[in-house]
């Protein structure tokens, strides 16, 4: 009888732990900061969508506001670098840059703790539907009826384990430069791993990133060009026609 009570009452008192806690929005957003709070750089594979045009390519990260981007496939080779104060968009097959000065202080990226404050103070955050841990290749969108949108093509082979998140604006109106709606997969380790963002007029704008490691030994010079003699640079941000 006695080791009966000390089962019950060791139940009662210790029983909370036998159970996982229940994930939350909230614990969600803290386990993408405190992720984020870790990283200095990333390298990722990516691919890349913009309405129906499917790129590949690579990344580089690195707080608070540099990058480089490689594309692979879709985009004829173009290179892309952000050193903090300059963006270069570099169109190899045409031999043009495309150049321009940015100001947008140190804002940072969203794949910092400090972009993912600004995003959550703009908009909720809720789970899309179930709160497990389900596969990447468990969504391939047609369910949202925008129109020859279907992410099977490079998802359909992705069974890494993500939270789906749904993000919704706080304000009722969003700009035409913003998202009136996000989706977010977020791995057990609080990294995101797939950012679709569906914007005003209902087009679907993609990353899935793989192959992510952290934390490389980079130099400044990764993140601004070395620009041949023979291209020509358009100052200002212009941009050819493609």
């Amino acid at each position: 009888m006695r080791r009966h009570v000390f089962i019950f009452i060791s139940f009662i008192l210790f029983g909370i732990n036998l159970f996982p806690q229940i994930m939350t929005p909230e614990r969600v957003v803290g386990m993408i900061s405190n992720r984020f709070a870790t990283i200095d750089n990333f390298y990722a594979t990516f691919v890349e969508r913009n309405g129906s045009r499917i790129n590949y390519g690579n990344v580089i990260s690195k707080n608070p506001n540099l990058f480089k981007l490689e594309y692979s496939a879709g985009t004829n080779g173009q290179q892309i670098y952000c050193n903090g104060k300059t963006l270069w968009i570099i169109f190899p097959q045409r031999k043009i840059v495309s150049e321009q000065t940015l100001n947008y202080g140190d804002a940072g990226a969203i794949y910092t703790k400090a972009g993912i404050s600004r995003l959550t103070s703009k908009y909720n955050v809720n789970f899309y539907n179930e709160r497990e841990l389900k596969p990447i290749n468990s969504f391939d969108g047609r369910e949202l009826d925008i129109a020859g949108y279907d992410s099977s093509l490079y998802t359909a082979d992705d069974t890494r384990l993500a939270y789906h998140m749904l993000l919704t604006p706080k304000q009722a109106r969003v700009d035409r430069t913003g998202f009136p709606t996000i989706h977010l997969w977020v791995d057990r380790d609080g990294m995101i791993i797939r950012i679709l963002g569906i914007s005003v007029v209902n087009t679907p704008v993609e990353y899935l990133f793989n192959s992510i490691r952290y934390n490389l030994r980079l130099e400044e010079k990764t993140f601004t060009p070395e620009i041949p003699e023979e291209m020509q640079v358009l100052k200002d941000g212009l941009v050819p026609n493609n």
